[in-house]
């Protein structure tokens, strides 16, 4: 091969010992072991790895202290250009921001080596003019409007979201509702052929439905991939779905049992068979979602923690999510503002526009889990109003 040719495959670049000893110069001369979160960057400023300690400098400091190819922060630490950190009032605080930083960057280091013990999973409801039904695996899906879970069972939900996708008629396949196509062939890949605004332009013939697709041949399943179905109905069995997943409704349940009654007084023994699988599916899937808002629900509450210094500082959680930190009150006029910010939070509709925003699912599950291992923090917590 020749000198000059490019290579197929190039390792990421790293740093040398030399650069690495003046970040760790940079460390001890800077860094303060309070609450905080760090980001590593790469040679163009990309951040790789994002972290976070109630001991700073400590922590930071151990990177350089780390040896070997397979040792997780030597191998972050050969590529890191370059550090950044920031302080954070408490140890809370340092790994709710940490979480949120994440969520931004997405830093290959952190997604690369997340390690999960157990297989989980997320009902999506998409969104669009014909909104649909997923399993996805990740809490951050781009198509989701609405997310719930996670499930560990995954294969057990798989199941139960294409039973109550069954149930319902709502669709479950993966085609985007997205325009494509120039011209006359112009249109979503998904329409109802009654609707204007989803019919594709110049043409009223149907085209070919999704290879595959047995569903709207069974009739469980409206059919927007050929533009069948009507769009009112479709649309308010995916509200139905979404207050089923919401925990607002039962009406999947009762409509596979309805079903099921009826295929056995007609002795039609294997369909009433057949919904009974589903039926049970689709308890099961309403169980879960049951036991997750009733969690959900306790998680409203004010947090006051202390952090550096011994300062107090409130954490204002609503269902499980924080919507604002704030120092503790120390004056009338400061006391009139947090009242004020209280009953803005905990009063009325979630601000939002939801009360578990899709992508604070993760955050939900931080606050849980913080309280769980800290049992002793409990006691820190008090009623939104007290």
């Amino acid at each position: 091969m020749p000198d000059n040719a490019p290579r197929l495959h190039t390792k990421p670049p790293q740093t040398t010992p030399a650069h690495r000893k003046q970040l760790r110069t940079l460390v001890r001369a800077s860094v303060e072991n309070r609450p905080g979160v760090y980001r590593m960057l790469g040679p163009t400023g990309t951040v790789i790895y994002v972290g976070q300690s109630r001991v700073l400098r400590t922590r930071l400091l151990s990177y350089f202290r780390a040896t070997g190819r397979r040792n997780k922060a030597a191998r972050i630490l050969r590529h890191a250009f370059q550090i950044e950190w920031e302080y954070t009032n408490t140890e809370f605080g340092a790994l709710l921001r940490e979480l949120r930083l994440i969520k931004q960057y997405r830093p290959h280091f952190n997604t690369m080596m997340v390690m999960d013990e157990w297989p989980r999973a997320y009902v999506a409801l998409t969104g669009g003019t014909v909104p649909g039904l997923r399993v996805v695996a990740r809490s951050d899906e781009p198509s989701a409007i609405a997310l719930f879970g996670p499930f560990r069972r995954v294969a057990q939900l798989r199941d139960a979201v294409r039973a109550l996708a069954e149930a319902t008629g709502l669709r479950d396949c993966t085609l985007e509702d997205t325009v494509r196509g120039t011209g006359s062939a112009r249109g979503s890949a998904l329409w109802f052929n009654t609707d204007p605004a989803t019919r594709p332009r110049g043409s009223r013939t149907p085209r070919t439905r999704a290879p595959g697709c047995l569903r709207h041949d069974l009739g469980t399943c409206a059919g927007p991939c050929i533009g069948a179905g009507e769009p009112v109905p479709y649309r308010d069995a995916a509200t139905t779905v979404r207050a089923f997943l919401e925990g607002q409704s039962s009406t999947p349940v009762q409509l596979l049992e309805q079903a099921m009654h009826n295929a056995a007084n007609d002795l039609a023994f294997e369909r009433a068979g057949v919904l009974r699988d589903r039926l049970a599916l689709v308890q099961w899937l309403h169980e879960r979602v049951q036991h997750f808002h009733a969690n959900v629900d306790r998680l409203t509450f004010r947090y006051h923690a202390v952090g550096h210094g011994d300062a107090e500082w409130v954490y204002l959680v609503r269902r499980g999510t924080v919507r604002a930190e704030v120092r503790a009150p120390q004056s009338e006029q400061e006391q009139a503002a947090f009242k004020a910010l209280v009953a803005r939070i905990y009063e009325g509709p979630d601000l939002s526009g939801a009360d578990i925003p899709t992508h604070d699912l993760d955050e939900f599950y931080l606050v849980a889990s913080w309280f769980r291992r800290r049992a002793e923090e409990k006691q820190r917590t008090r009623a939104p109003r007290s």
